[in-house]
């Protein structure tokens, strides 16, 4: 199986002045006349018809989605926890929770200890934040540019 991998890796690859580049795959395109979209399955895209298949979870009567050995989390799909005693959050980066060491990308501003959101900088130093498109609201939108309050659905 490795040698098939080298294959794959030197023919999507290329010298560009002594380092080795890889290439991006051609993905291919939906097959209806006009449409750019990338085909997902039959040749097709989902706008057109192709349809994903979701392993469901394999505890009987349950219909939602396997997340790890064919279960859901409710029935027994295994999280990585953080090491630190006592800790039950699930682990981010390194096998810890962000309280006890994970690193999170911080603001570039001097001084400034706040969470990086966008750019590098924090909503303080500069980065943009949608706002709600209804007259007056102030709320940060979610998708369709509106809030929580004014109709966005979060599932």
């Amino acid at each position: 199986m490795a040698v098939i991998k080298k294959q794959h890796f030197a023919a999507n690859s290329q010298k560009v002045e002594g380092k080795t580049v890889r290439r991006k795959r051609a993905r291919k395109k939906c097959s209806t006349d006009g449409c750019i979209n990338t085909a997902v399955n039959g040749g097709i895209c989902r706008r057109h018809g192709a349809t994903l298949t979701m392993k469901t979870c394999s505890s009987e009567g349950c219909t939602k989605q396997a997340q790890n050995g064919g279960v859901c989390m409710r029935h027994g799909a295994k999280v990585n926890l953080c090491s630190s005693d006592g800790c039950m959050n699930q682990s981010r980066e390194g096998g810890v929770y962000v309280r006890h060491g994970a690193k999170r990308k911080l603001c570039s501003s001097d001084g400034c200890m706040n969470q990086a959101k966008h750019g590098g900088v924090c909503i303080k130093h500069g980065a943009k934040v949608n706002l709600c498109s209804s007259d007056g609201c102030t709320n940060n939108a979610k998708k369709g540019r509106v809030c929580i309050k004014h109709g966005q659905r979060v599932c």
